[in-house]
Formats: structure tokens, sequence, C-alpha cells
């Protein structure tokens, strides 16, 4: 049974250029064809050994397989996700933090203008209404003054995960 860090280690070939999208999606399919899909039939032991490892794998998984970003955003997705497991350590604060990992770009974006007065308040609200992002995320991003949504995007844009979940369990 393929693991996360199967998958990991593949995503990281992949990011490198080491191996094609095709390739991925090869090593994927006999994982996927192999799910039951009914959870009466599914093994059981990896959801209770190491539940949150399991379900990142599958995130991760299903977002590999249906994705149609091109390439080059596909890879540096790719490389968001790895750094934010290797910073955090915690496939449950990456899993967590996957929305926001997927959304960095253009929430980032959104912020710069929201900073520099382009975006209104009520614009920044919509957008984060309609994120998919975990609740105390968009509280964080709706309570936090300028400053801290410009720390926020100092630290992502280093990768500096581990810093950005704590950051983001405290008041901005």
């Amino acid at each position: 049974m393929a693991s996360l860090y199967d998958l990991a280690a593949r995503l990281k070939a992949y990011v490198a250029g080491e191996a094609t999208r095709d390739e991925l999606r090869e090593w994927a399919a006999p994982v996927l064809a192999a799910d039951p899909l009914d959870v009466a039939e599914s093994d059981a032991a990896p959801w209770e050994e190491a539940p949150d490892e399991e379900r990142l794998f599958w995130r991760l998984l299903y977002l590999v397989e249906t994705s149609d970003a091109p390439d080059d955003t596909l890879r540096a997705l790719g490389a968001r996700v790895l750094a934010c497991l290797a910073r955090t350590v915690s496939p449950a604060i990456t899993l967590e933090l996957l929305p926001l990992i997927a959304d960095q770009p253009r929430l980032c974006g959104v912020l710069a203008r929201y900073r520099e007065g382009v975006v209104s308040r009520t614009g920044l609200l919509g957008v984060l209404a309609n994120a998919g992002y975990p609740d105390h995320v968009k509280l964080w991003l709706q309570m936090a003054g300028l400053a801290a949504l410009a720390r926020l995007c100092e630290r992502l844009d280093a990768g500096a995960w581990d810093e950005v979940a704590e950051m983001l369990q405290r008041a901005p």
C-alpha cells in the first residue's frame, strides 16, 4: 500500500522536473484503482494508525489526478505542499493549511492590492467568504491589520509554514 511519504517522494521528483505528470499519474492509477471507494470494504488500519497522513495522502492524490493546471503551476503547488510538510512536520497541519497553500499566489495578490487601497474591505471580505479556508483562517484574515497581512504574505513567500501555522492560531 502506498503511503503519504511514497507520494511525497514522487511529488518531489515531479517538482524537480525528474518525473512527468504522466509518470506521476501512472504511479497513482493502480493506487486509485485498488481503492474500493466503499468505506465498509476499505482497510481501516491506515486510517486508525495515522489518520492525518491518510487523509492528506488521499487529498493530494486526488489533487494530482484531477488537476488541469499547467505543469509549472502544479509543480509550484507541489513545492509549497512539500515545504509545508517539511517545515511543520505535521500531516494534520499541512492538511489544514492545504486550501491556503493552494491559493497562496492569488491570496497574496489580493492582499497586496488591499494594502494598496485597490481592493476595498468589502471586496476582501467577499474574497474570503468564497475561499475554502478553514474558519479560523478566515477569521484571522478578517481581523488582521495591514501590517499583519504583510507579515503573513512575507512568511508565505518565504515558505515558513511552521510560522504561518503558529501565526494563524493566535490573534493578529
